[in-house]
């Protein structure tokens, strides 16, 4: 189950159904003055409905699923598969989703002051579940386990959901409060282990390794707790265990994501040096939206130790919060200061709210099928496959479409995350403001993926000195964040590339800006100076390019490569010069000026995204070269390209107001309206969209 997938939208509404049927936090008990007849056949009414709808998610979370109650046969039936005769399994579901019911209305909610004894408790039997899966490991019994859980799996599905449905009746709030933590933790269980479950052999049980580090970081947070804000301080006792959720997290995620990188570079290294060493590449599947739950994680953690917030006395709390269905793949990332208080309390759905909500996850899936898949399928993909196969203005068309195509996918993915949680009563933060209108690199971070740029500041680039420092120390700073935030988007060098051209230019660009605040000379005397400098170093570029190709002969490099960094070296203190002078004259007034630094930006950014969409420097190379042969014949370009590419630049310069008055519109409409809007809506997403789902892009990373 993912966004991508057709059956997300259904999947989204019976998640909205089943968490919109359970009472609110401060509700009243609605049965207090109803006859004892009436109140049996309401109890038996909605503990029915829990049971349909919960059997619709499973079998939209993992399809071909047998269920263990008499609607198997019922839902086979209207699916068009044979139906099979009820067995004795038939009965185990209700009397599980019964007995969950049952014990969930006689127990009481936990309290807060237990949390670090739960702390202990959980952490003890996930240690022992742990050595049970490492003797089926060694005992070569994963298959028959997976076996056996699956059988089991539907069953204890509808004993959770009869124990949230048993929470829910109680009177007491905190036990109402534990229905809904334990119905999100629930949905979000399931729509990642419908993922795991797609792989093959342990990475079927990656939900557990996840849930793992839960655990791992919720019992560290009490320790660090304890030595930070207790009477017998120990702060360094404190960043002893802090340093353990880092080693923990952090080492999780370089053994998926980095190992065989790693390995193979130093492997090349060894090999330039003469050494006679081998590496076996391990081949690690990469876990979906490891990059993600990996920096919530740390940002608790962290937090914790800050003292900017307590650590949370629920694991469920904590585990809904990493799990959290709509932003686990691929974020919003959220911060647990922002975001464990909704959890801890949830907020109640408002009508209005949720119409919002779905109008936003209706504009994702626009982005998404309408104009972002056809960028990539139509042009972006073919050209990045064979550039040399292709025109000068073909391989730059592809360079804008992907621009834009990530652009698109992406902030559509974060309207569908944003929307979804809005439908629930959540509130994520933003993630996206138009980035491609920025006058400047800083101003593009500060409007693109925007939780990430924003960790990366508070956790990373403020701990290193950030701009207290020396302007050496500044530029260096930055320089180290962004090859940073390269390396977490993933395990190539191309990436780290992506970060050094951000990082670079940020530094540039900051120092122009503040060698203009400090000297008062007009950043067009400024501007003018670097390109004059930028010329003449152009002319001795070319005097000394004979000389540099012995050179690169003579250090077995490609001397492309060696032109290309000569030629950033003095064209990107140019373009950030120019920048900054029209920034200045936008930032007064000027539209032309404001238009001109906003094409600068673009320009810059598209230059590396070129890095970031090749899969090797070769293939960037092929890219840049292509583009360089100036041939402008397009007979490869497809009608549909150009006006989705023009679509998606007219959607990203329109005012913000137009789709603000849209959204006001679908709120205020007449509920048969909206039904039709998104009926026609539907209808023409099927008819537009690609036959094969293009997935999301980040969900690579």
């Amino acid at each position: 189950m993912s966004f991508a997938s057709a059956g997300f939208v259904p999947f989204l509404l019976v998640v909205f159904a089943l968490y919109a049927s359970l009472r609110e936090t401060d509700a009243t008990h609605t049965h207090s003055s109803s006859s004892p007849g009436a109140r049996a056949l309401s109890t038996v009414v909605t503990l029915l409905a829990t049971v349909v709808l919960a059997d619709l998610l499973w079998l939209l979370a993992i399809p071909g699923a047998s269920l263990a109650d008499p609607l198997d046969a019922l839902f086979r039936v209207l699916l068009g598969a044979e139906p099979r005769p009820l067995g004795p399994r038939a009965l185990v579901g209700p009397a599980l989703f019964a007995g969950g019911y049952a014990v969930a209305r006689c127990v009481r909610a936990p309290t807060p002051a237990r949390a670090p004894l739960r702390a202990t408790v959980a952490a003890l039997a996930l240690g022992a579940l742990g050595v049970a899966f490492g003797w089926a490991v060694y005992r070569r019994a994963l298959p028959e386990l997976s076996r056996a859980l699956a059988s089991l799996g539907h069953p204890a599905w509808l004993f959770a959901w009869g124990a949230a449905r048993g929470l829910d009746e109680q009177p007491s709030r905190e036990a109402r409060r534990l229905a809904k933590q334990s119905a999100l933790f629930l949905v979000s269980a399931l729509m990642y282990h419908s993922w795991a479950a797609t792989t093959r052999g342990a990475y079927q049980y990656l939900l557990a390794l996840i849930l793992a580090t839960v655990v791992l970081d919720y019992a560290l947070a009490f320790v660090i707790e304890r030595n930070t804000r207790t009477t017998s301080e120990n702060p360094a006792t404190a960043r002893l265990w802090l340093v353990g959720s880092f080693v923990a997290n952090l080492g999780i995620l370089c053994a998926f994501k980095y190992w065989d990188f790693f390995g193979e570079s130093a492997h090349a290294i060894a090999r330039r040096l003469g050494w006679a060493w081998t590496f076996v590449p391990v081949a690690l599947l990469l876990p979906a939206g490891i990059s993600f739950h990996t920096f919530q994680s740390l940002s608790y953690t962290v937090d914790v130790y800050k003292r900017k917030l307590r650590a949370t006395p629920s694991l469920l709390e904590f585990a809904t919060f990493v799990l959290f269905f709509p932003q686990l793949v691929a974020g919003p990332i959220v911060r647990a200061e922002e975001f464990l208080p909704q959890i801890a309390d949830p907020p109640p759905i408002r009508e209005a709210a949720a119409l919002e909500g779905l109008a936003r996850v209706a504009r994702g899936l626009v982005k998404k099928l309408c104009l972002a898949d056809p960028l990539a399928v139509l042009l972006v993909d073919r050209v990045f496959d064979r550039p040399n196969a292709y025109s000068s203005v073909e391989n730059l068309l592809a360079v804008y479409g992907y621009a834009f195509q990530i652009y698109l996918d992406f902030s559509a993915y974060s309207d569908i995350a944003i929307g979804a949680a809005a439908m629930l009563g959540f509130t994520l933060p933003e993630n996206f403001r138009t980035p491609y209108r920025s006058i400047d690199l800083s101003a593009f971070w500060r409007r693109w993926h925007i939780t990430l740029s924003t960790w990366l500041r508070d956790y990373l680039y403020i701990p290193l000195g950030g701009s207290r420092g020396s302007d050496r120390a500044t530029y260096r700073n930055l320089t180290i964040t962004m090859l940073l935030g390269g390396l977490w988007h993933g395990a190539n060098w191309t990436f780290i590339a992506w970060g050094a051209l951000h990082g670079g230019g940020l530094a540039i660009t900051r120092a122009f800006q503040r060698h203009t605040e400090r000297t008062n000379v007009r950043p067009a005397v400024i501007a003018t100076r670097a390109a004059l400098v930028a010329a003449s170093a152009a002319a001795l570029h070319r005097a000394a390019a004979p000389s540099l190709d012995r050179i690169a002969a003579l250090w077995s490099v490609d001397r492309a490569w060696i032109h290309l960094a000569l030629a950033w070296c003095y064209l990107a203190p140019a373009w950030a010069a120019l920048t900054v002078w029209s920034a200045a004259r936008a930032e007064a007034g000027s539209r032309v000026a404001h238009a001109l630094s906003a094409l600068l930006t673009f320009h810059y950014v598209c230059f590396a995204w070129v890095f970031f969409r090749a899969p090797s420097f070769e293939r960037a190379k092929e890219v840049l070269s292509a583009i360089g042969e100036k041939t402008a014949d397009i007979p490869n370009v497809p009608r549909w390209f150009l006006l989705a590419l023009c679509l998606a630049a007219l959607s990203h310069v329109a005012p913000d107001a137009a789709y603000d008055r849209a959204r006001r519109a679908f709120v205020s409409a007449h509920p048969v309206l909206r039904a039709a809007a998104l009926t026609a809506l539907f209808v023409a997403l099927r008819s537009i969209s690609l036959p094969g789902a293009v997935p999301f892009i980040y969900f690579q990373f």
